[in-house]
């Protein structure tokens, strides 16, 4: 899918002809198709084993996704939060980690998905803030009474953003934890 994306973004940049779109989308799935079969399984097998540059370059990459599908709305991001402390919960088990280190890398990994969180939280505010139609929007969408003024929408960014993160950070962590205790 990455390479499929990638090979679309150089179409808009180099060539624009409407013609030859699909040729470049199609053999940058074909290029991840035939990757995933030369290295996915080794991939697969070794997951516990990655760099965690690599597992942190796919959490992004499938928040980045997450926040495209639902528009810029946050509250589903944090679905990426609890596969995070699956993950996370899953390798410190494998990789027979000490108990001292255990809590700092359930910190660690908090601390990262929060953080990510931040970034998420702050990029939709800046959509909300900026946004013309941004509160009508949203008074329409919920079916609303009244008009969503931009104080309520500072309140809804502030407020709303700040418990997403720490919703986030627990959210991870109690996964981590409960995957840890289920060995």
């Amino acid at each position: 899918m990455l390479l499929g994306l990638l090979s679309l973004l150089i179409w808009f940049v180099f060539d624009k002809n409407e013609s030859r779109a699909l040729f470049y989308v199609l053999s940058g799935f074909l290029l991840g198709f035939l990757i995933d079969i030369v290295f996915l399984k080794k991939w697969i097998d070794k997951r516990y084993e990655l760099p965690v540059w690599f597992i942190a370059g796919i959490y992004l990459f499938y928040n980045i996704c997450i926040y495209g599908m639902f528009m810029g709305f946050p509250v589903f991001n944090l679905v990426m939060g609890i596969m995070a402390g699956y993950y996370y919960g899953n390798r410190i088990y494998y990789n027979n980690t000490l108990d001292k280190k255990q809590h700092k890398l359930i910190q660690q990994v908090s601390l990262f998905t929060g953080i990510v969180m931040v970034v998420i939280c702050i990029a939709s505010g800046i959509i909300a803030l900026t946004g013309n139609s941004v509160g009508a929007d949203i008074g329409s969408m919920l079916g609303l009474g009244f008009e969503v003024t931009r104080p309520m929408l500072w309140g809804i960014t502030l407020i709303g953003g700040t418990f997403l993160v720490w919703l986030q950070v627990m959210v991870t962590r109690i996964t981590l934890k409960k995957v840890l205790q289920s060995y």
